[in-house]
């Protein structure tokens, strides 16, 4: 994968952690809980970026070029 989209990826995947974070402290008033949602927003992104959601085609085309 491209370095540019991988740092896209991370970039983006920041607002999911800063919009669900401000719910889950909302909701239950608890750091706890919203370290719980920062870490399971950075397994989601940190497994997007080492691409481990990337198709079996795609893999093969990044090999091939």
């Amino acid at each position: 994968m491209d370095l540019f989209r991988r740092i896209g990826i991370g970039i983006v995947s920041m607002i999911p952690a800063f919009v669900l974070g401000g719910l889950i402290w909302d909701w239950f008033g608890s750091w706890l809980a919203v370290l719980g949602m920062v870490v399971i927003v950075g397994i989601f992104s940190g497994s997007a970026i080492a691409g481990k959601f990337s198709s079996k085609e795609q893999q093969h085309e990044g090999h091939r070029a």
